[in-house]
């Protein structure tokens, strides 16, 4: 008979190789710096991979060169958080290049995907990676990274998206944006990235507006946000904005075009993170109001540039 230390051995050997698999996600985008020396980020296709033989999370874009080789014992910290934007893809592309009118109205489409941050750890320092997943792929992916990694991961719930903020004209709601009128210069700070203090009397908003591409940065139409009466940050596509504001009830409504937001109470001593996701509008881009993980929108502050901004009236 055999030494049962053996066959113990043996049958958890077995079970292993029999139960261990590579789950491959294509399509996947990862979004990371341009390059060493420019901060903006590129979004950049390819496939992510749980590979429980080698005990790596994998990210390969072929052309792009992107090759990230993880072992899962190096992951610190995985969140999930939602994510809205616009109909970026080739369709849309391809529609516009035949009828700019018909791509626009694709373009228009709000996708809703996923954001997947992952935290780990490299020769003792950590680092981030922040990719995208189709929202198909997400009930998968969430259930594979739970099994391998429990409580180092995170559905984020701080998701909250904002309301169309209309009259019963559908125009904006002018008694709901008083500081409508207001106008502002604004450039980018190319040389300073100043990050959010926490303030002991004082709540801190830190409010980013991704590029739907890195050749967008600064360019198109401003993104205001208004806290109850006044206009307390201004983007473009690419920058970011901090604010400090009293603790309170508050409605917050990112504006261009269009008027987009809700309203939520303020605490004194905490930060509040929100994206302001822009879509194709009919003279300017529309944008919608979003709050999400500190992970995530840190993230894309991190590959944005300050806004430098002041009010002209």
């Amino acid at each position: 008979m055999k030494n049962p230390a053996h066959l113990a051995i043996f049958l958890f050997i077995g079970s292993s190789f029999l139960f261990s698999e590579t789950i491959k996600f294509e399509d996947i985008k990862i979004r990371r710096h341009k390059s060493a020396e420019k901060r903006e980020l590129l979004d950049k296709i390819g496939v992510l991979s749980f590979d429980d033989d080698a005990r790596k999370v994998t990210f390969r874009s072929g052309a792009a060169g992107d090759n990230l080789a993880v072992p899962y014992s190096d992951i610190t910290k995985v969140v999930f958080d939602s994510d809205a934007h616009m109909n970026a893809g080739a369709a849309s592309v391809a529609i516009t290049a035949l009828s700019p009118l018909a791509g626009a109205l694709v373009a228009r489409i709000h996708v809703h995907d996923r954001w997947l941050y992952l935290e780990y750890s490299q020769e003792g320092h950590p680092e981030q990676v922040l990719l995208v997943l189709p929202g198909a792929v997400y009930d998968k992916a969430t259930a594979k990274t739970q099994s391998l990694f429990g409580e180092r991961v995170t559905i984020a719930n701080y998701f909250e998206k904002g309301e169309p903020i209309v009259d019963k004209d559908g125009d904006i709601d002018k008694s709901r944006v008083p500081d409508l009128k207001s106008r502002h210069s604004m450039k980018l700070d190319r040389t300073t990235h100043p990050l959010p203090d926490v303030k002991p009397d004082k709540a801190t908003i830190v409010v980013v507006c991704p590029p739907l591409a890195a050749r967008n940065t600064g360019w198109g139409n401003q993104f205001k946000l208004h806290a109850n009466d006044k206009v307390i940050a201004v983007n473009k596509m690419g920058t970011y904005s901090i604010a400090y504001v009293d603790p309170g009830k508050y409605s917050l409504i990112s504006q261009s075009e269009n008027a987009n937001g809700f309203e939520m109470d303020l605490e004194a001593s905490k930060t509040y993170y929100f994206i302001q996701e822009s879509f194709q509008g009919i003279v300017k881009g529309h944008t919608v109001l979003s709050r999400n993980s500190p992970e995530v929108v840190m993230y894309l502050v991190d590959g944005a540039y300050f806004s430098d901004w002041k009010r002209l009236n």
